[in-house]
């Protein structure tokens, strides 16, 4: 490496005598106050390490405390892990039953910024803990938000918990042993989204995604809602690092794939909060690979107003308070919404950018001053007690004020501004005090700290660069004074130089202890410490101590070389004398640029092989090829290799395409015969392995195998290993649903036949009420016997009570017909995924029935799309172990889920997410719906498409009702499942005459019909009640 030594007549320097140079502008930065007023930097260290000390004591008394608790023993995805559970808000309904992972690791992380061991404090690994939140069990795969979820509703819940994974790991990379193989799955499987949305190096293909989220079960994109195509920014995050730390350019290729799609993206991206990690992933890898990524547009971008949401950073005074650099709905036109969440997590994803890119030290460091001064007024010590609106339990319960409010307006009700959050609106809480928010408040703490210069902070640019170069400590200042400064700063203990990277200077060759700083008025600095003993040195650009890179950009070296994205293969390994093709694809070059390409295999030439996609012959032997791509353009090079295997045979696993039941579920105590479903090729020789994780199998070899359920109902899990004569395996397994066939038929506690009114015809209580629905056909034809809902203001719903709120398992049915697609569509709900539970259809047309417990939340998906315009007949169930789908009486889907259902403080609803939400509203009927509060059989789930309120060929409404014996003698029974009050009974017979009858009233709920004079044969049995209902049963009587 040709170097050149620094003279030693920039060691000692006055850098006064200079003007700051090379600083570019950051345009929404430069509209924030240099110097914030008033200057209040609240001490973060000390916020952080008291929110830490609250939050994760799980013995705390009062109320709505503790916030915490641990879980069970091998409640989730690992059997040694014991879970914790941490509310969202104070007061969240469903006290100490959430999960969440974007709440619980910002947490764990933040408080390790600050110095806290999370892996050994008060005896708890906390860190270890969040293990759980790896979706194990039900094949995700990756970090998701509760512990049992399901990716594709929304990026940033899926993604977000793999960032904070990712810099859980980082931090204590052997807190737990899983985390090695759950840090590879999650490169593999968001690799494999990169793949699915067309990502590809052969050739290279930008991959599409502004979508929604991602679906890693169904490898299919949510088209459907609010796009959040920044999310490519944040996997490009994960993938460069998987890069970084595996060696897997497969990895660093995929990373390059999802940033060449944000690149080029032609709005502002912004959605939440990833956004800033796809930026600073970006000005790594212009500065360590030397990309030419467009940092200036990814910046502005992170902090200009984006249109899908509004979203970007607040800038202004209200009242009296600089609130800018603080995150949210940034209208500026007097209606802005700050959230602190995202102004602690967009500091510390930003903070290390300048050391990767200086020319944006002082714009980062002056956005850095002004969130740190203005998040302190979203805690309850900071604004009157009029201007929030949980002051009362934070002032008595919150002493050192370190929980803080979800968010701040601008103005409400008139107070300028007000701390408050979105949760006692929505429902979901008793106070705005959020835990989620809070819990990233260590990301700010962990970058920054005073010094003895009130208005200067120290930034420190390693922190929170996860896998970055942190070979050197850097720390960033910037002067917002009108005067000149002096900065103390404290060196650790050693001997250092210290190089300024805006000045190029290096001003101390040996300190130690401390040293003074000067930094002009409204100037940054930007120093970091190399060992004493080194001398600086200048290669290629960079600035280097020793090994290591003090400066990226040295003399403001920001030009751009001709570079490989990457070379790859259609196949590797290659069999031998086989054709395969080869790729190269250039970077940093513009479209038209005339790049010229040679191909060498082991060194040689390839002769006529010049263009970037070459057809090559493999050798005819077994080897370890060499195969290296140089280009050329205007004069300069670039070369890569790639290293391809030539062998006689590739070995492949064997073919299995699943595993066939012999019956959709068991008794409890049965048994099904399971096969394996194989392709074997010609000669291959198969073993197989079958386990089961409960119950007894009658052998474990063989294609097929006879499986005894246990003696409780259930959700088995039938695995199977097929190995063959390789030693290569493939593993399939299947869901084994256990039923107890002895339950007997239940009542439904909700009955809404719909025929005549919207009364619940089980009990006298929990009556419907209709909104704007039209009168159409039953699924029979019969007319004006369902409800039609044609617009999003179309509605039924059941006002919310605390008996409709039960826990332990819920069974609903009804008959459905859905009119049109396009996005997800309600059938029915009570307070939908968010609080309880939801049956819905799909974009793609597919049922899903989603339940929240205890445990976190679970989608069941129909095993194939419904039919437009055709009624089809759906009971939906969670039994406590369970969730089950049946369609026209039969089982369609199942899966495994246990714990308690959440409340809701939302009505039950038809037709409509709930009473607000309108976007998601069913196009088409609804008939016949009943909901019951415990599991009901098999049996009788079959039965449900036969029975209907009203008989065919009879046009009154015959509610739910006992009328027995039938067939009849000398009396008929009379009974309802409530008390009531009857105007008139009438019995007709066939001819239509009516019939002399006596009737005894036996109890407020039962009536007897005396049939003294009647004949054999069919009669009509017509009810009128005191309160108008009317309903009609055939009744036939044997003498």
């Amino acid at each position: 490496m040709n170097r050149f030594i620094i003279t030693i007549q920039l060691i000692l320097f006055s850098v006064f005598s200079f003007a700051q140079t090379g600083q570019l502008s950051i345009s929404r930065i430069d509209l924030m106050p240099d110097l914030p007023a008033p200057l209040q930097i609240r001490n973060w260290n000390l916020v952080t390490t008291d929110y830490d000390s609250y939050v994760f004591d799980v013995n705390k008394t009062g109320q709505y405390l503790p916030l915490s608790r641990l879980g069970t023993q091998g409640q989730f995805n690992y059997p040694d892990n014991i879970p914790l559970f941490l509310n969202s808000y104070v007061g969240s309904n469903g006290h100490l039953n959430h999960g969440e992972a974007i709440n619980i690791m910002p947490a764990v992380i933040g408080a390790s910024l600050v110095g806290v061991d999370k892996s050994n404090q008060n005896g708890h690994n906390w860190v270890a803990r969040t293990k759980d939140f790896f979706n194990l069990k039900n094949g995700q795969n990756v970090y998701l938000n509760n512990y049992s979820a399901t990716s594709g509703g929304d990026w940033w819940y899926d993604l977000m918990p793999n960032v904070y994974f990712y810099q859980l790991k980082s931090l204590y990379p052997e807190a737990a042993p899983e985390f090695e193989s759950q840090f590879i799955s999650v490169a593999e499987q968001w690799l494999y989204c990169v793949n699915q949305l067309g990502g590809s190096t052969t050739p290279w293909t930008v991959p599409y995604m502004n979508y929604r989220a991602f679906n890693l079960a169904t490898g299919l994109p949510l088209t459907t809602g609010v796009p959040e195509p920044e999310s490519a920014g944040s996997i490009a995050w994960l993938l460069y690092n998987a890069y970084l730390e595996t060696g897997e350019r497969k990895y660093f290729e995929g990373a390059q794939l999802s940033m060449d799609f944000l690149a080029v993206f032609e709005s502002n991206p912004s959605y939440e909060l990833q956004l800033p990690y796809g930026t600073i992933a970006a000005a790594r890898m212009n500065a360590v690979e030397r990309t030419n990524y467009p940092i200036q547009k990814m910046l502005d971008w992170s902090f200009d107003r984006g249109h899908l949401r509004g979203w970007g950073a607040i800038v202004g005074n209200w009242g009296g308070y600089d609130v800018s650099g603080l995150i949210g709905e940034a209208n500026d036109n007097g209606n802005d919404y700050a959230f602190i969440m995202n102004g602690f997590q967009q500091a510390a994803a930003l903070a290390p950018l300048p050391k990767y890119d200086k020319r944006y030290a002082k714009a980062i460091a002056k956005y850095i001053l002004n969130v740190a001064n203005a998040s302190r007024l979203m805690y309850w010590n900071a604004l009157p007690q009029t201007h929030q609106d949980s002051y009362s339990w934070a002032s008595v319960n919150d002493p050192t004020a370190c929980i803080p409010y979800e968010s701040m307006k601008q103005v409400w009700q008139g107070k300028r501004p007000f701390a408050m959050g979105d949760a006692i609106g929505g429902g979901w809480a008793a106070t705005n005090l959020s835990l989620y928010s809070g819990s990233s408040v260590g990301y700010l703490a962990g970058i920054i700290n005073t010094t003895n210069i009130q208005e200067i902070l120290q930034i420190d640019l390693n922190k929170t660069d996860f896998y970055g170069d942190n070979a050197h400590i850097n720390y960033l200042y910037f002067n917002p004074t009108s005067e000149n400064k002096q900065v103390y700063v404290d060196l650790p203990s050693g001997t250092f130089g210290i190089y300024e990277a805006l000045t190029e200077v290096v001003l101390h060759t040996s300190a130690s202890s401390s040293i003074q700083l000067a930094i002009p008025s409204g100037e940054a600095r930007l120093i970091s410490l190399y060992n004493s003993g080194l001398v600086p040195a200048s290669s290629d650009g960079r600035l280097y101590a020793g090994e290591n890179v003090l400066d990226y950009h040295y003399l403001y070296d920001f030009s751009e070389n001709i570079r490989i994205k990457t070379i790859s293969t259609d196949l590797n390994p290659l069999i031998i004398n086989s054709t395969f093709t080869a790729y190269c694809e250039p970077g940093n070059v513009q479209s038209g640029d005339q790049v010229q390409f040679s191909w060498f295999m082991d060194g040689v030439l390839m002769p006529g092989n010049n263009q970037s996609q070459v057809n090559l012959t493999a050798p005819s032997y077994p080897k370890q090829l060499v195969l290296k791509c140089i280009i050329s353009h205007n004069g300069k090079t670039a070369e890569d290799s790639l290293q391809i295997s030539v062998v006689e045979r590739i070995p492949i696993p064997p073919v299995v395409n699943g595993i066939q039941s012999n019956s959709a579920y068991v008794p409890t105590g049965g048994s099904n015969t399971f096969t394996a479903l194989v392709d074997p090729t010609p000669g291959e020789v198969l073993s197989y392995l079958w386990s089961a994780t409960t119950g007894q199998l009658n052998q474990t070899s063989g294609n097929s195998v006879v499986w005894q359920a246990p003696d409780t109902p259930t959700v088995a899990n039938i695995s199977l290993v097929v190995t063959n004569q390789d030693l290569l395996s493939t593993t399939v397994s299947v869901g084994a649903l256990v039923k107890d066939t002895s339950l007997p038929a239940q009542n439904p506690m909700i009955w809404y036949p719909f025929d005549s009114n919207n009364f619940n015809a089980a009990a006298n209580n929990h009556h419907a009420v209709a909104v704007g629905v039209s009168k159409t056909d039953d699924p029979r034809g019969m007319p004006s016997l369902a409800y039609r809902f044609t617009s999003g203001q179309n509605i039924i719903y059941t006002e919310n009570h605390e008996n409709l709120n039960f826990g332990e398992a819920v069974t609903l049915s009804c008959w459905v017909k859905c009119e049109q697609f396009s996005t997800e569509r309600f059938i029915l709900s009570h307070g939908s995924w968010q609080q309880r539970y939801k049956l819905s259809i799909t974009p793609e047309g597919v049922l899903r029935w989603t339940v929240k417990t205890d445990t976190g939340i679970a989608d069941l998906d129909g095993s194939a799309p419904i039919d437009l315009n055709r009624f089809y007949h759906v009971t939906a169930s969670y039994t406590g172990y369970s969730m089950e789908l049946y369609v026209d009486g039969v089982l369609d889907a199942f899966k495994e889920f246990s714990g308690i259902i959440q409340a809701s403080s939302k009505p039950f609803t038809i037709g409509r997410m709930d009473n607000s939400e309108t976007l998601y509203a069913l196009r088409g009927s609804v008939d016949e719906v009943k909901v019951w509060d415990k599991e009901i059989p098999v049996s009788q789930i079959a039965e449900l498409k036969d029975q209907w309120a009203t008989p065919a060929g009879l046009g009154e409404n015959d509610f739910f009702i006992r009328v027995y014996p039938n067939p009849a003698q000398d009396k008929i029974f009379i009974e309802f499942p409530y008390n009531t009050s009857l105007e008139q009974v009438s019995l007709y017979s066939s001819d239509g005459k009516k019939v002399s009858v006596v009737l005894s009233v036996l109890q407020n709920s039962k009536f007897e019909l005396k049939l003294s004079e009647t004949s054999a044969g069919l009669y009509l049995l017509k009810v009128i009640l005191k309160d108008g209902q009317v309903f009609s049963r055939k009744v036939l009587v044997k003498i």
